[in-house]
């Protein structure tokens, strides 16, 4: 790999020099920028000059297009994790009620649309969602990816739900999800770690995507 790793006092220029080196780059197939950048640095122009067949993270608007569509594209990583841990232990969306938490572009809309492509029943809650705690214990699948730590108690799950925790979130000096771990697991039938759970698949679906890449 190669890293471009700029000083925090980079101008926009310079970080878009640094983009498009990799951009015209035959020998790098995929492009990963990390976020959060500086406060001084325009984010959605940089991400909308990388090139989309080398955007890994499916962060341009071309992909996200392409997802939405269903028309392939490259899907967010963390979404991809999502669905690939519930295919993993063969748990079927088709017919059941998907509850996503959280609306973020980079995991709460898409995960919902792959949740919908599967067949699952979608709704979709945030923060602002009136009646939170209700929508929630209607879903035979919660994907929580609100980035609130255990925002998600046990008096929302219902019995026998499947949960995924997307969160990382800090809380007394601990790396927690958006779910009350502790108070959820015994009620669930299935849930993810954190750390430990979605991210670390995360990381594989970056391989694959990159491995993608290669072969376009």
């Amino acid at each position: 790999f190669v890293l471009k790793q700029l000083p925090e006092t980079a101008t926009q220029d310079e970080v878009v020099t640094a983009l498009q080196e990799l951009n015209n780059d035959a020998a790098v197939h995929g492009i990963l920028p990390l976020m959060p950048m500086p406060k001084h640095i325009d984010t959605e122009a940089l991400i909308d000059m990388l090139d989309p067949k080398k955007d890994i993270d499916g962060l341009t608007t071309y992909n996200i297009g392409l997802v939405t569509a269903g028309k392939g594209g490259f899907a967010p990583c963390t979404a991809k994790a999502c669905m690939a841990i519930l295919n993993h232990y063969n748990i079927p969306l088709e017919g059941k009620h998907v509850v996503v938490v959280g609306r973020s572009q980079v995991i709460g809309k898409p995960v919902a649309l792959m949740a919908l492509a599967a067949h699952g029943t979608v709704t979709m809650c945030h923060s602002r969602t009136s009646d939170l705690v209700e929508q929630v214990k209607r879903g035979d699948i919660v994907i929580a990816a609100a980035g609130r730590a255990h925002m998600i108690t046990a008096n929302m799950i219902k019995p026998g739900a499947v949960v995924i925790d997307v969160g990382i979130n800090e809380l007394d000096g601990k790396t927690v999800g958006d779910v009350d771990y502790d108070a959820v697991k015994d009620i669930a039938s299935a849930i993810t770690p954190v750390p430990g759970g979605v991210g670390s698949v995360t990381t594989t679906m970056m391989l694959e995507a990159v491995y993608e890449a290669y072969h376009a």
